[in-house]
């Protein structure tokens, strides 16, 4: 490799080399944060629109919104953990020092670095003196090879084929899992096996399998509780007005501490004690709920009534049997619902079901219609627990498809790879960068693989379901990443999505079928982008 040599390390770092490699860089980022727009971005939304709680011109819109935010605001916290939680990188260091016999720079297999290293850089490349002046020699300073940069070229490509081709097929795929099977690749053929953070890789592949079956516990504990305390009720319209804002608390108290805690340094979060965090977030959630049960109680009602007008009408001109009627002069829902609690079709007045009869516990697995009225009461549930999500998502798997780039810029601008994020102005302009690519991904792209989360795992989601699928994969995403687990929302979502379905055991079931095309897909995930990756390094490195 020609570029290579002791000039490019000495001891200014020459940009002019490398800007041709920055602009091929930004491309395939830009492919990379599409393609998981395209695909991880629909794990937020997928069962809002399944469910018809939002349309989909809204989901864009809220996405755009929710997602930004997470990724500028949080973003930059979690691109560390694919710079350096994989590789040691420190295994791609250049150490150049002063040669004062020809007053020239060399390469050196180590040195002690200076006062005017790169490490103390965190805003630019370093300003350092031309060699020969009296007192301002630099003795040695510390360089990231850019065999590194090539690389991680070769990672955004690996990762940007299969998120595409994954959601061309319509199969819901972690662009995180596919960032660390090319990042491996690349790593293997340039340094071999040095500086491999094995325990990491195997501690990650491990949670492919741990994050679905957690999310799926969660999500279905959760929908369990909305079974118990409000579809299986015998005023299922009331129990769902009443724990609507004991169901928001929890929500909001949630995802809020999550965010709160160590988190955006530009609201001043990262200074917050974890009780203060928990305050916090305490606080704002019991207002919340506190408006939602007072002053907000007639319009959730109206709401809710509202919107299930706009259903009947639907099931109506579809042909199908209309659940409910309203009598407009009195102002007030009449049943002609049915139910299934017994697995035996009855008719039933009043917005009542039928309460079961012997213990509580032989009904975990028993089949209970969803009342449609009530259903409309979680609309507002799901869109705040959608929103949260997608925040989280911006946060960190947004940030996470950026985590290439921002190591290939750092090494650009500054010679060293592992120049703090978190100090650079520059990183957010990244991160908004990232942000949009996925947003086009998602609005173009996104739709496909929206609908086989939200009817194809299992045929229905309803608004119940698909705020407990929504709160359990939050649920488990965040508190994972506060143990520093790695887990994937796209395995957490789907995960969810089965577990729940299983457990409303309604007629339609699972779609095994789809589910195991998921699971092959996931298998390929990680050969695949490695693959890809390989070839891409081994060009730039050898014919470059």
């Amino acid at each position: 490799m020609t570029i290579l040599n002791d000039l490019i390390y000495a001891p200014f770092w020459p940009t002019d080399n490398f800007t041709w490699l920055m602009w091929i860089s930004f491309v395939f980022a830009f492919a990379v944060s599409y393609g998981m727009g395209a695909n991880d971005a629909c794990n937020d939304w997928g069962t809002s629109v399944g469910a018809g709680t939002v349309k989909l011109w809204q989901a864009y819109i809220l996405c755009a919104i929710f997602n930004t935010l997470g990724a500028v605001l949080l973003g930059y916290k979690v691109t560390e953990t694919i710079r350096t939680g994989i590789v040691d990188i420190s295994i791609y260091d250049i150490y150049v020092q002063y040669d004062p016999s020809n007053h020239t720079y060399v390469t050196v297999p180590f040195c002690e670095v200076s006062n005017f290293s790169l490490e103390t850089t965190t805003f630019a490349p370093p300003t350092l003196p031309a060699a020969g002046v009296a007192g301002t020699i630099v003795e040695c300073a510390r360089y990231t090879s850019a065999d590194f940069m090539y690389g991680q070229v070769g990672v955004l490509l690996g990762v940007s084929v299969f998120m595409i081709v994954s959601s061309i097929f319509k199969i819901p795929v972690s662009a995180t899992h596919a960032i660390v099977g090319a990042t491996l690749a690349a790593t293997l053929y340039l340094r071999g096996n040095v500086g491999i953070k094995w325990a990491e890789i195997v501690f990650i592949i491990f949670s492919w399998f741990l994050s679905p079956v957690i999310a799926g516990f969660f999500s279905s504990l959760f929908y369990l509780v909305v079974k118990f305390s409000v579809l299986m009720r015998r005023h299922t319209f009331e129990s769902a007005l009443l724990l609507c804002p004991v169901f928001m608390v929890f929500t909001l108290a949630v995802n809020l501490f999550a965010c709160i805690y160590q988190g955006s340094k530009y609201l001043g979060f990262d200074k917050l004690n974890w009780w203060e965090a928990l305050l916090v977030a305490l606080g704002i959630a019991i207002i919340v709920g506190l408006i939602i049960h007072f002053p907000l109680r007639k319009w959730l009602r109206n709401r809710a009534i509202r919107l299930y007008e706009k259903d009947k009408i639907k099931y109506a001109e579809t042909g199908g049997i209309p659940l409910r009627s309203r009598d407009i002069s009195a102002n007030k829902v009449i049943d002609v619902s049915f139910t299934n609690v017994d697995g035996v079709r009855k008719q039933l007045p009043a917005g009542e079901i039928e309460p079961p009869p012997g213990p509580w516990y032989k009904y975990i697995t028993k089949n209970v219609t969803e009342d449609l009225l009530a259903s409309k009461v979680f609309n507002a549930l799901q869109m705040v627990s959608a929103s949260l999500l997608s925040f989280s998502h911006g946060a960190n798997d947004t940030a996470n498809t950026v985590g290439p780039l921002v190591a290939i810029w750092l090494t650009y601008k500054t010679g060293w790879a592992l120049t703090p994020a978190e100090t650079r102005d520059d990183m957010q302009l990244l991160l908004f960068f990232g942000a949009v690519a996925m947003i086009f991904g998602f609005a173009t792209l996104g739709h496909r693989t929206m609908k086989l989360i939200a009817k194809e795992i299992t045929t229905e989601v309803s608004a119940p379901s698909g705020f407990t699928v929504e709160l359990g994969t939050a649920f488990t995403v965040l508190f994972c990443a506060k143990l520093g687990i790695p887990v994937s929302s796209t395995h957490c979502a789907v995960g969810a999505v089965l577990f729940v379905g299983m457990t409303k055991s309604t007629s339609e079931g699972v779609d095994w079928k789809v589910f195991g095309k998921i699971v092959i897909v996931w298998l390929l995930c990680f050969p695949v982008s490695a693959l890809v990756s390989f070839i891409m390094t081994y060009l730039l490195y050898n014919y470059v």
